[in-house]
């Protein structure tokens, strides 16, 4: 086993088992950059923490336990987002194949979540999508489609339940997977 594997898998036991729950925030954000990760200032990670893909969070930021990043591609998390408990993002999939083997070639997907969106807990990211900026998805939704700024989404599949009409001015920073 490389040496590079044995400190990710430390790092991660660390993180998600000695480490877990309210307090350790700025050791947590450490051990976890020293491993690729790249995590803004004051970023608080609750942990445990699983990861397959590319994970990038943003500064400011609450991130719950249990968050489940799974399958290969990426996640971009902006800036002053609230992750609730047990959310998932599901970077990976297949296309439909043939009556042989329906689940046929897989594909990667890069979800970003702008800035100041609030995820409730359970929820569930999957595809291409991208939350907007000062957008909320509500608990045990999941979210198919994109979702547009300033907006409540809730429901399987996530659909827009309300538009906040009071907002804060536009804090877009260019944000790629």
């Amino acid at each position: 086993m490389k040496l590079r594997t044995v400190k990710k898998a430390l790092v991660e036991y660390a993180v998600n088992y000695l480490l877990a729950g309210t307090k350790f925030f700025p050791a947590k954000r450490n051990l976890l950059r020293s491993i690729g990760y790249e995590i803004g200032e004051n970023t608080k990670i609750v942990g445990p923490l699983h990861n397959s893909g590319n994970l990038r969070i943003g500064k400011d930021c609450w991130i719950g336990c249990n968050l489940t990043v799974h399958g290969n591609g990426s996640v971009v998390i902006g800036d002053n987002c609230d992750i609730a408990p047990d959310v998932t993002f599901l970077t990976g999939g297949h296309q439909i194949g043939d009556f042989i083997r329906r689940a046929g070639q897989g594909e990667s997907y890069c979800i970003t979540v702008g800035n100041g969106v609030w995820l409730g807990s359970r929820s569930t990211l999957l595809l291409d999508t991208t939350i907007g900026d000062g957008s909320v998805v509500a608990a045990c939704s999941c979210v198919r489609r994109n979702v547009p700024k300033n907006t409540l989404v809730a429901g399987v599949p996530a659909k827009i339940i309300k538009e906040f009409t009071h907002v804060v001015t536009d804090t877009t920073k260019e944000q790629d997977c």
